[in-house]
């Protein structure tokens, strides 16, 4: 018999034909939980409150909760299984991604101080300004009231510059091989973002001639292609770009639906290689504010890592690749429907998996294989060197029956790799945990050299924050379990979601938070990982999985 479990606040609902795991139903409504002790029943912080409908009380509930708090209805959300009509209430720390937004109001400055302040003879009808993140791969904008700084709509597509190339490196070869390169890549992003400033103002009822102001962030080359700059410096040696100050212009410069005499302001960049969209997540975080050290992690094709607080600020760029994107993963793909974007292997040895919009599963994304690799190795599938063990080896190690069964050994002579079905027709291969490998050995190398820089050991952080689309959607407990993140307090990793374009926002409304955006470009230390003395050795000891070392 059917039965339908109900989420709150968000009033989602999913239908079960049998017993389903909290884990499942939620995330077949698009709502992600933690499990920050691996679902070992450790430490009890992923708590969840039955407010309708029945829940048997597991013996890990009767040791971590109090009688009070069952009576109540609250279970751990990592042994919870539902048989019948239920009604949850899942609190924000029990939730696994950042609302994908331009911040809420409570980041504001109270009272603002106008960055593009009302001239000539007073405030003659309400003013709005346009915040927007030129992400490589997507772009994001907000209709913002400038007065008091509140979001009025949100609107985001694709980057059209993907045609042109996936990546910034292949966009920049683009520019080097034509002639109209450049001005390919500049029409295409200034255009899309004029008709996300269109789509914008028709949401919120506004006349171009209300929009006074647009800023913008964004790494280096989309900086560059948007204010219309040549591009291909950025991709030769020495690797810099004409300029790294803020650059503001007329917005009407670029075609845009504003007012006659609006701005459009580009964010600075911390030398050539971090750009206005880093600069803006260390706005959004409050690295530069912070009294205790903390750790900023840009998670891309390109990963940036700041280290802060009010002491200094140290920067540097990793080259990660695109297997967060699907590239080199014999089933990887984009986080679009079908993609499998969670992985979990349950207590009671079932292999899980969810996908992008519940749709049958098709590929993994860059959020689906961290969780991949960081179960298949809490199971025992995936050796601390990445090694996969082989289905006589797993039953040899105790690895549950259900997820041995899932291990498929190659093929003698076959040339085609040892691999874990994840689905049907999706699975992970050996090739594609060592592609991972390579990936977490170049995030976490830079972590490690620009904490030995600043001499602040990995004990001493007070709080990590995971920035980026892509990391919206990762497991905090995924990333610190195959050491990609150092060890610390769960509770003070972060995931902040679309930090870049809420830096632009803060921006937009405020000079006060423009003029730290100039400081923190000006102030912030760059830390050249090419031909780093130590970064080989790094490197290497950052291969194994497990959490940091």
């Amino acid at each position: 018999m059917s039965f339908r479990v109900r989420f709150l606040p968000e009033d989602r609902s999913t239908v079960a034909d049998g017993p389903v795991d909290l884990f499942l139903a939620a995330a077949q409504c698009d709502i992600w939980t933690e499990q920050p002790c691996g679902a070992r029943a450790a430490c009890g912080k992923c708590r969840v409150q039955v407010t309708a409908g029945a829940a048997a009380v597991t013996s890990a509930d009767a040791r971590l909760l109090t009688s009070a708090e069952i009576a109540d209805g609250w279970r751990l959300g990592c042994q919870l299984t539902l048989e019948g009509d239920t009604t949850l209430t899942l609190p924000e720390r029990t939730r696994s991604t950042a609302a994908k937004s331009f911040g809420g109001d409570s980041i504001l400055e109270v009272p603002i101080e106008p960055t593009f302040p009302v001239r000539g003879a007073g405030k003659q009808v309400e003013r709005y300004g346009v915040a927007v993140d030129i992400g490589s791969t997507s772009l994001a904008a907000a209709l913002v009231r400038l007065d008091d700084g509140r979001v009025v709509g949100t609107t985001s597509r694709v980057n059209p510059q993907v045609r042109y190339g996936a990546d910034v490196i292949s966009r920049i070869h683009f520019a080097q091989e034509h002639a109209d390169g450049n001005a390919l890549l500049h029409a295409s992003v200034v255009q899309a973002i004029g008709a996300m400033i269109t789509d914008l103002a028709a949401q919120g009822q506004v006349a171009p001639d209300q929009i006074h102001a647009v800023s913008c962030a964004g790494n280096a080359t989309m900086t560059h292609a948007a204010v219309g700059a040549d591009i291909t410096p950025l991709g030769q040696a020495p690797y810099e770009g004409s300029f790294t100050s803020e650059v503001e212009r007329r917005a009407r410069t670029f075609a845009w639906p504003t007012h006659d005499d609006g701005a459009a302001l580009f964010l600075p960049m911390v030398g050539h290689h971090i750009g206005g969209d880093t600069v803006g997540a260390i706005l959004a975080t409050g690295l530069d504010r912070a009294e205790r050290w903390q750790l900023l992690i840009d998670l891309g094709t390109n990963t940036e890592v700041v280290l802060g607080c009010r002491g200094g600020l140290y920067a540097t760029s990793t080259a990660a690749g695109p297997a967060f994107e699907g590239a080199n993963i014999e089933c990887g793909m984009r986080a679009a429907p079908g993609a499998i974007d969670r992985v979990r292997v349950l207590g009671n040895g079932r292999l899980v998996v969810g996908t992008v919009a519940n749709q049958p599963a098709r590929g993994i994304c860059g959020s689906g294989l961290i969780d991949a690799v960081a179960e298949l190795h809490r199971a025992g599938v995936i050796a601390d060197s990445g090694y996969m063990r082989g289905r006589v080896e797993c039953e040899a190690a105790g690895v549950s029956a259900p997820v041995c069964q899932r291990v498929i050994d190659a093929p003698a002579g076959a040339g085609t790799p040892r691999r874990v079905r994840l689905d049907q027709d999706v699975a992970l291969t050996a090739q594609d945990v060592r592609q991972l490998q390579l990936v977490k050995g170049s995030i976490a190398a830079g972590i490690a050299l620009v904490l030995r820089h600043a001499s602040v050991p990995p004990s001493a952080l007070d709080a990590i924050h995971v920035a980026g689309t892509f990391g919206s959607f990762v497991r905090k407990e995924s990333v610190q379990a195959i050491g990609l993140v150092p060890a610390i307090d769960p509770e003070r990793v972060h995931f902040v979601g679309n930090a870049a374009g809420v830096g632009a926002r803060l921006v937009l409304v405020d000079a006060r938070h423009r003029a730290r955006a100039r400081q923190i470009a000006e102030t912030c230390r760059y830390l050249e990982l090419a031909g780093h003395p130590d970064y080989q050795d790094a490197f290497v000891e950052a291969i194994p999985l497990g959490e940091w070392r």
